[in-house]
């Protein structure tokens, strides 16, 4: 029988998916003899522990923390106080229960130490003498400070890597979440050749991309935009900078990366020519980067080392007359637009089956620069690209 959600819950993940993500937490931590991991979430682009433990999420720096014992359901801490409700909702909570919440807000110093006194509490009413933090780099600095002052004798660890371990595996009802996404992306990707016109400005297509994606049912948007006359060098820019105006025969690249009906980030990249039919040169350039996507694709195995991977692909760049790449240009995605394992030095998670990796090529050499990006789910056998959006120069019209 299919689960029945209250109708302010737009597309909740299963209640047996957070079943099962709170029991593979807690396996690890009963091996780690840790008491409760303690996260917090401040936006719904990074660092979203919160969203994996509870499928609710902290929305413009309103920081939310979830607490989850080693052998019971989550507690929540919020950002709120009466008459309001809690935030999230309790009446809209489908696993575990609120612990309490203060209106607490990072401009107001005197209540940099609420929060932390909550959790500090918590451990004093339970006897813990171990505790984790999942996100440790994105928790607030007087948040741990407050748990250590007042518990002193608290052992207090990074749960970050053990944490990682566990999301970036993807279930079989996240996968579906996944595709969902992309799909959702391919759609908002077909209204470019619609909005992009000259005399449209940047910020003015990013406008109606954000409108189209949120009205599919997608729910955050960061959405990447280069254009520039023919000839010259393309320059990706964030939203910001995105108010040049478009003109015609310019050439224009779109890279979206959004969250899609349940939270799931994916990301796809396109090339486009604004009102006149593409030059072969765009073509050729467009085709370039075609090929180091799908090169690096067919290195994104299970098993693969992405320190090897990186060196490699840096490989093929030079050696086909591009600069190397520095930065990051293939990644996992899941609630956050960003999170492991990532194709650079220092990784040490494996590429592994069930993960969901965006690629974004980018060919650069002392003249041009070309762009593509999409989102693959790891198989048995190897990448498999999800995102389906026409690949190849589309004219705009």
């Amino acid at each position: 029988m299919a689960e029945v959600f209250h109708e302010r819950l737009k597309s909740p993940i299963p209640t047996r998916e957070l079943e099962r993500r709170a029991a593979e937490l807690q396996k690890a931590m009963q091996k780690e003899q840790i008491d409760f991991l303690v996260s917090q979430n401040i936006t719904q682009y990074l660092c979203g522990c919160n969203r994996y433990v509870s499928d609710t999420t902290a929305e413009n720096n309103y920081p939310q923390s979830t607490i989850l014992p080693a052998d019971s359901p989550v507690r929540y801490i919020a950002c709120s106080g009466p008459p309001l409700d809690l935030y999230p909702p309790s009446h809209l909570l489908r696993i575990g229960k609120p612990y309490d919440a203060a209106p607490y807000f990072s401009p107001f110093n005197y209540t940099n130490t609420w929060e932390g006194q909550f959790v500090a509490r918590y451990a004093k009413e339970n006897n813990a003498k171990k505790i984790a933090i999942a996100g440790y780099s994105m928790f607030y600095w007087n948040y741990y400070e407050t748990i250590h002052e007042l518990c002193p004798d608290l052992e207090i660890v990074d749960a970050s890597s053990m944490f990682d371990d566990i999301r970036a595996i993807k279930s079989g009802d996240e996968l579906e979440f996944v595709k969902k996404s992309a799909a959702v992306l391919d759609k908002t990707m077909e209204y470019v050749r619609a909005f992009a016109h000259a005399g449209v400005r940047e910020y003015e297509l990013r406008s109606r991309l954000q409108q189209m994606h949120a009205s599919l049912g997608g729910e955050e948007q960061i959405i990447i935009i280069a254009s520039a006359p023919q000839g010259e060098k393309l320059t990706p820019y964030s939203s910001f900078f995105q108010n040049r105006t478009l003109q015609a025969g310019d050439q224009l690249y779109v890279r979206l990366s959004c969250s899609g009906p349940g939270g799931f980030f994916t990301t796809i990249g396109r090339l486009f020519c604004v009102d006149q039919d593409p030059t072969p040169a765009m073509i050729a350039d467009w085709e370039a980067a075609l090929d180091a996507q799908d090169y690096l694709a067919s290195k994104l195995v299970p098993g693969a080392d992405p320190q090897a991977v990186f060196a490699d692909y840096n490989k093929y760049l030079e050696d086909n007359g591009y600069c190397a790449v520095d930065g990051v240009f293939a990644y996992g995605q899941g609630y956050d637009n960003v999170e492991r394992p990532s194709v650079q030095p220092g990784e040490t998670m494996k590429i592994a089956a069930d993960m969901s990796i965006a690629i974004n090529t980018s060919l650069v050499d002392c003249c041009t620069a070309a762009y593509c990006a999409d989102s693959y789910i790891i198989e048995g056998d190897g990448a498999k690209r999800i995102t389906k959006a026409l690949r190849e120069v589309q004219r705009t019209y």
